[in-house]
């Protein structure tokens, strides 16, 4: 069995066509879900790219990993902080595995050694093999620039700009930070970025820039068309795979690191963009989407709450391999097997408020834990002690509008209670 894992940076499951969109931005990925399982329900565990990516590949949550800040990535990537430690994709490599993928040297300790950034020419050197493949894409990362024909396409044919709005469409299409008057990026007082200045099309820029509601419309069309492009990608890399007759024969995975904010609370962006980042929904739902016909049932729906830390323990059931590393997560399996009894009902999240951006110094933490029903976040500062919690009964509020932690007391505290938990047994394993 191959696997290719798709991330797609800041994809959001609710403009996705197979997750109940009514726009046709996702063809490819709506063909995926019919012939595979699609998750309804997927939470990260952060709201910027680093944390998820260290959780997809080892199972574990940030609090168990402890990396999510760029001090953290300089101690892991050039401090051989994870020097001696034995991991998934390692197990992969000693099996006989292609490890590789796309901009993958940056997460090098996780058993990367190459980057190979051509997936079509990847396949033509290595159909004979057996591989794992991340393919990073990015095109749903500020900056939105579509072509212009998707743009058309998406937008709303009522929807007529004035020049002030139209200007603000202009910075959300050559801008990758676009923050409020009110904050600063790291980037914008240090030249120093641990992790890169980025590719050509997501070179870091930033912007001030404060959204009306009136935006809205250009915004999800200029997003819009970049989900389509993501998803011509997809098409094309299942029209290899198929032409080479291994598409059968390949895990194909589409999922992202965390989710996006398109002025559900008057920004744009994620946590690192916008730099008022949050846990609500919008920002930690994710799609994931698994095909296999081999093992997999196709046109599958899994409602049960999932988090990203289930992929590599469902990833080596799968592959019949048992993990180097004790998992925070579960195999999905079950779950996809019709058999949910016993299966975790938190799901948790942490993330600083602005993301990778947060100034040094800045030391505030959200995290959350979230069930079917309660989501409960708590905002901590340790400089000056102050805490904010909220509290969300998504059954009857899944926009979280509405904080009930004043008339929902016990349910606070038995959250809270778990939240602490999950902590402190982290804390104490690492």
């Amino acid at each position: 069995m191959n696997i290719l894992l798709i991330l797609d940076d800041a994809l959001r499951p609710r403009n996705l066509g197979c997750y109940g969109y009514a726009k046709p931005t996702s063809p490819n990925c709506d063909r995926l879900a019919a012939e595979g399982v699609r998750f309804e329900s997927c939470i990260a565990v952060s709201a910027h790219t680093f944390p998820p990516i260290v959780s997809l590949l080892t199972g574990q949550t940030p609090f168990t990993h402890g990396m999510m800040a760029p001090r953290d990535y300089t101690r892991w990537l050039h401090h051989g902080a994870w020097a001696d430690r034995r991991l998934p994709l390692h197990v992969l490599a000693d099996a006989g595995c292609l490890v590789d993928g796309e901009l993958v040297g940056r997460w090098a300790p996780l058993g990367f050694t190459r980057d190979r950034n051509d997936f079509a020419a990847y396949l033509d050197a290595h159909a004979g093999d057996h591989w794992f493949y991340l393919a990073e894409p990015y095109p749903t990362h500020l900056p939105y620039n579509p072509p212009q024909a998707y743009y058309d396409q998406f937008v709303d044919p009522d929807f007529h700009p004035d020049e002030a709005t139209r200007r603000r469409l202009d910075i959300v299409r050559s801008r990758m930070i676009l923050h409020p008057p009110d904050v600063q990026a790291a980037m914008e007082v240090t030249e120093e970025d641990a992790i890169g200045e980025g590719d050509e099309a997501h070179k870091r820029s930033s912007a001030i820039v404060e959204f009306e509601p009136q935006d809205a419309p250009g915004v999800q069309a200029l997003y819009d068309g970049e989900v389509r492009v993501f998803d011509d990608l997809v098409g094309g890399w299942l029209a290899k795979l198929e032409a080479l007759g291994i598409l059968d024969d390949t895990l194909v995975i589409v999922t992202s690191d965390h989710g996006e904010e398109l002025l559900e609370r008057g920004h744009v962006g994620h946590t690192s963009c916008n730099l008022k980042g949050t846990l609500y929904d919008e920002s930690i739902h994710v799609p994931l989407i698994m095909r296999y016909p081999k093992r997999l049932p196709p046109g599958t729906v899994v409602r049960q709450q999932i988090s990203q830390i289930d992929l590599m323990p469902t990833l080596f059931d799968l592959l019949g391999l048992e993990l180097p590393l004790v998992p925070d997560g579960e195999s999905l399996l079950p779950l996809i097997d019709g058999r949910a009894d016993g299966f975790r009902a938190e799901a948790y999240a942490e993330t600083p408020p602005a993301g990778w951006q947060a100034l040094p110094g800045d030391e505030r933490r959200m995290r959350c834990v979230r069930t079917a029903e309660w989501k409960l976040i708590v905002t901590h500062d340790p400089t000056t002690g102050e805490e904010r919690s909220e509290l969300f009964h998504l059954t009857d509020d899944p926009g979280e509008r509405h904080d009930v932690i004043a008339c929902e007391t016990d349910v606070a505290e038995r959250l809270r209670a778990s939240l602490d938990r999950q902590r402190e047994g982290s804390e104490s394993c690492g």
